[in-house]
């Protein structure tokens, strides 16, 4: 359950099956707020931070859950923060905000997966990440456990597998494909960006979590894509970052 004293979330962007996905975040120092917005099996993204904190989160209630009704909320780590701010200091490449490229579609999810993080990196003039094959089973493993808990980033928390130090994840994407999560969710978290300024955190990096993590620097070992699919056709997508 979300904890207390946490403010509650803005509304965000419409999720692929009609719901809004709102946002939410641990208030610094804090517990948590619970997010606005969404339904029960709209689309949807959400992000965690610090696999270093996870342990100590779960047991003191601190984390934040992503419940139906409340589709995207962050843990927010004060202090661990890589906004990954792009520039154009290469003298040639000027960073688009507001960059739509073509999502790939190879019929390999796992490789478009990466491949539509790096289109985004590419946009704000970062170097791509290289794709993590090796993080993938785990992935997997995250999105359908989070399936089994209804909870985004269960089992990141939970230490299920060596999920890496970072996590987004778009939940329960109803009436969709994975190749239409890929394209719709990913586009939703790079929307997110940027932050207004150096330092996010609290309702700041509620609001830009997924951007931050899909842009940041901190994390070059690579990104590695989960899929899973419900029986009732929810499909949930984590990508998790090394």
């Amino acid at each position: 359950m979300p904890g207390t004293g946490g403010s509650a979330g803005t509304g965000g962007a419409a999720g692929s099956s009609g719901g809004a996905k709102g946002s939410g975040g641990v208030p610094a120092g804090g517990a948590s707020g619970a997010g606005t917005g969404g339904v029960t099996g709209s689309g949807g993204s959400t992000m965690i931070r610090d696999a270093a904190a996870r342990d100590s989160m779960a047991r003191d209630g601190s984390a934040v859950i992503d419940l139906p009704g409340q589709r995207d909320v962050a843990i927010d780590i004060p202090g661990n923060r890589d906004t990954g701010t792009a520039n154009g200091g290469d003298g040639g490449c000027v960073p688009d905000y507001a960059c739509k490229p073509s999502s790939p579609n190879t019929g390999d999810i796992y490789a478009d997966c990466a491949a539509r993080v790096n289109q985004f990196r590419a946009c704000v003039c970062l170097p791509p990440l290289p794709r993590w094959t090796a993080g993938e089973a785990c992935a997997d493993q995250d999105a359908q456990y989070d399936s089994q808990q209804n909870t985004a980033h269960a089992g990141f928390q939970a230490g299920i597998c060596a999920s890496g130090n970072a996590q987004d994840e778009c939940p329960n994407w109803t009436g969709s494909t994975p190749e239409k999560v890929i394209d719709g969710c990913l586009q939703m978290m790079f929307d997110e960006g940027p932050p207004p300024t150096a330092t996010c955190t609290g309702q700041c990096y509620s609001d830009h979590g997924h951007y931050i993590n899909m842009t940041g620097t901190k994390y070059k070992n690579g990104v590695a894509c989960g899929f899973y699919t419900t029986a009732s056709g929810g499909i949930w997508a984590a990508q998790n970052f090394q």
